[in-house]
């Protein structure tokens, strides 16, 4: 019986010597999924107005002010620029439809807020073209910029000397103007 239980013992010592290891494994996938964020949002001054009723507005224009202001905000997370356009090559009249009004007799300055790249200095609406607002600006954070507006100054060249010289049709004059945000 000795022999027995000694066998059997050597049998299971070498049984659990030759017995697999106690460890396990699995594969867990992890994806992560990267969108472009392009955001352009106009956060005051989406409908601007000039309304003419002294001789001197027509004479010497009228300025940008806080209420002539398009502010926008862009959020982005890849580098951008923004660019602007106009939907038609003149302001058109829209109580007569046949009436016009040249673009280069409105101007705007852009600025920022936040120390982003911008196109500076004052500049006049063109027509089919887009002008480049801001360009190559990094990526992340949000960046604020401003469009003061004004119509008939000295900024905004006329064709005229001022807008009375030019014999414009008593109207409301529009157009649309598009700030596009694309990535650079």
């Amino acid at each position: 019986m000795r022999k027995l239980f000694l066998v059997i013992t050597i049998l299971l010592c070498g049984k659990l010597s030759f017995g697999q290891a106690v460890a396990d494994q699995a594969v867990v996938p992890v994806s992560v999924t990267l969108n472009s964020i392009l955001r352009l949002t106009v956060t005051s001054g989406g409908n601007i107005v000039f309304v003419f009723n002294t001789i001197a507005q027509y004479t010497g224009g009228i300025a940008a002010t806080p209420r002539t202001t398009t502010q926008f905000k862009v959020s982005s997370s890849r580098n951008y620029k923004v660019t602007l356009a106009t939907e038609t090559p003149t302001f058109v009249g829209i109580e007569t439809g046949n009436t016009t009004f040249l673009l280069n007799n409105v101007g705007y300055l852009p600025t920022t807020v936040g120390g982003a790249l911008v196109a500076a200095g004052r500049r006049v609406l063109v027509a089919s073209e887009d002008i480049t607002l801001v360009t190559g600006v990094p990526a992340g954070g949000n960046h604020t910029y401003s469009l003061a507006w004004e119509v008939g100054t000295v900024t905004a060249p006329l064709v005229g000397s001022s807008l009375a010289t030019l014999s414009l049709a008593t109207d409301i004059y529009v157009n649309n103007i598009y700030l596009t945000l694309a990535p650079f």
